[in-house]
């Protein structure tokens, strides 16, 4: 593939969806652990620059790939509010709830998973639904693993990651985000962040799904836009 290609690229991660389990599960469940074997598969199918969405956890390896990797041209973050992995600088971006708890619990009942999800997209899904089939399959290990090891600051910096770097950074975030804090954004100081503010969609952790029209503008005009 030329870096001119138009080509998407959405892995299931290490311990998510059809990807095998890591036999290595406290190093490779991290914000770095992830970022690395990212980028070594855009290495692998052959780009040698890409632009970076990360939504969620997705986002958190996102902003780890921006501070180590100079094939990332730009990042779009929903859902991450970039934190100092600290217990103090994870509870400055995110609310603490009980809902928040079940993303680093190894073991998940079936009201778990109704719960997290419910919290997740904004509303009840179908135990066949495919979000609730791929939250009962994520390995255990994989939700303990990527809180302890955020907690314990194994990774970058994040607010000093997103003040230091000149390449485009865009926010598109649901403002009802029951997991984030939205006001932590006006605190951050981005290096270069899109329209000098986060784009809020009027919804909640999903805003890509939950407002499906209103973030795909917004995200390929970031994209398309001399990037």
């Amino acid at each position: 593939m030329k870096t001119t290609d138009l080509g998407i690229v959405v892995p299931d991660l290490p311990g998510h969806g059809a990807s095998d389990d890591s036999n290595r599960p406290s190093t490779t469940y991290s914000f770095p652990g992830y970022a690395k074997i990212l980028g070594g598969l855009m290495r692998k199918v052959g780009y040698s620059s890409f632009h970076v969405l990360g939504w969620s956890l997705g986002g958190h390896i996102g902003i780890e790939m921006l501070a180590c990797n100079s094939s990332v041209r730009s990042l779009l973050i929903s859902g991450t509010p970039p934190v100092r992995l600290t217990p103090q600088g994870v509870a400055e971006g995110f609310h603490w709830t009980g809902a928040t708890a079940l993303a680093g619990r190894k073991y998940l009942r079936a009201e778990d998973v109704r719960r997290y999800t419910t919290a997740m997209m904004g509303a009840p899904i179908g135990h066949d639904h495919h979000l609730a089939r791929m939250a009962r399959r994520t390995d255990g290990n994989a939700r303990y693993w990527m809180v302890a090891n955020g907690m314990a600051g194994r990774g970058v910096d994040e607010v000093e990651a997103v003040a230091r770097d000149d390449r485009p950074i865009a926010v598109i975030q649901g403002s009802a985000d029951p997991f984030v804090r939205i006001g932590h954004f006006d605190r951050i100081r981005f290096g270069n962040l899109w329209k000098g503010r986060p784009i809020l969609i009027e919804t909640g952790h999903a805003a890509h799904w939950q407002r499906p029209r209103a973030f795909n503008e917004a995200m390929m005009e970031f994209v398309m836009q001399g990037h």
